[in-house]
């Protein structure tokens, strides 16, 4: 029966009508199948995504100040632990930093950099973390950045995790040491001369560079205790020398900008005062003229006209700066 029938089910797993075996007029109408989008919904989205733009912005900027002034504080204390001219300072650093260390049970390896040991002292077991701040600060220390300017180093440098990826470009000692030739070829700190059976000149370092040891001495002069003739030596030398001449570059500059800083805010500083001042010298002036004699009004426009010109003269000072 069911297999003469117009109306026949094709297959029971997916079954079907054979629309024209009916042989009626017949309409098919499909739904719309397009998901309803909800207007609530896309407020959520775009309420979190102003909370994450708000975030950036404020927040995680507060959030990125606060964790570089620790790591400043933390490099300091490597610098102080290491490079204090006063050596019951260093021991006094280092103890601590060992008995901290003891107390809290950290392992390290032998090899364990001492900056890490600091790290992990301040920002606990997170191997992660610890290694991108080590690997961050140690860069800085490899560039010889002073504490004042490790903030701006991180900054300028895209932040620590750029840092750790290697985002700095660190220069190779070859190429700091061709640097460090440019520079020390265009100046002379004077010539010396030894006793020819102390020392005597090899034909293949004539116009060669090579490194002197020596001592400094209270009269200022400089002990030579050995002339070394090696190219690794020689670019190890000129690589420091550059490395060096760059970090007084950057404490330069860092002064200029503070100078800069300090003179622009004492400018401001002294230019509301002075407007206050022109405001109630302007005020007295108008004052009708039974209250003040002509002696009196023309002394008031002078002051004025002193303190325009003091003004003035603080605002070309600080162009000087610039």
């Amino acid at each position: 029966m069911l297999a003469n029938s117009k109306t026949n089910v094709v297959n029971s797993t997916n079954p079907s009508i054979n629309i024209a075996g009916l042989n009626v007029p017949t309409t098919v109408v499909v739904s719309d199948t397009t998901a309803v989008v909800s207007v609530a919904s896309m407020e959520v989205l775009k309420s979190l995504e102003t909370a994450r733009v708000s975030w950036e912005t404020y927040e995680l900027a507060a959030s990125n100040k606060r964790l570089y002034s620790i790591l400043q504080e933390s490099y300091q204390y490597y610098l102080v632990m290491k490079r204090d001219s006063n050596e019951s300072v260093r021991k006094e650093k280092l103890e601590a930093m060992e008995s901290f260390i003891a107390e809290r049970g950290y392992t390290f390896t032998p090899s364990t950099h001492d900056m890490t040991r600091v790290i992990k002292c301040v920002f606990g077991v997170d191997r992660r973390r610890v290694s991108a701040y080590s690997i961050a600060l140690r860069e800085a220390l490899r560039q010889d950045v002073a504490p004042a300017d490790l903030m701006e180093f991180l900054e300028q440098n895209g932040g620590v995790e750029q840092i750790r990826l290697g985002g700095t470009k660190p220069l190779s000692v070859t190429k700091r040491a061709e640097l460090g030739k440019v520079a020390v070829n265009t100046t002379s700190l004077g010539n010396i001369q030894f006793d020819s059976s102390v020392f005597k000149t090899e034909e293949d370092w004539i116009d060669k560079q090579v490194v002197l040891v020596a001592t400094c001495l209270t009269n200022g002069q400089l002990e030579v205790k050995a002339v070394i003739r090696h190219d690794g030596a020689v670019n190890s030398a000129l690589a420091a020398h550059y490395s060096l001449t760059q970090a007084k570059v950057r404490q330069a500059e860092s002064a200029i900008k503070k100078s800069i800083a300090n003179a622009e805010a004492e400018a401001k500083r002294k230019a509301r005062a002075d407007s206050a001042q022109a405001k109630e010298l302007i005020k007295a002036l108008k004052v009708p003229k039974k209250k003040l004699t002509k002696e009196e009004r023309e002394a008031l426009a002078l002051q004025l006209q002193k303190d325009i010109e003091e003004r003035q003269a603080t605002i070309d000072r600080l162009f000087e700066y610039a």
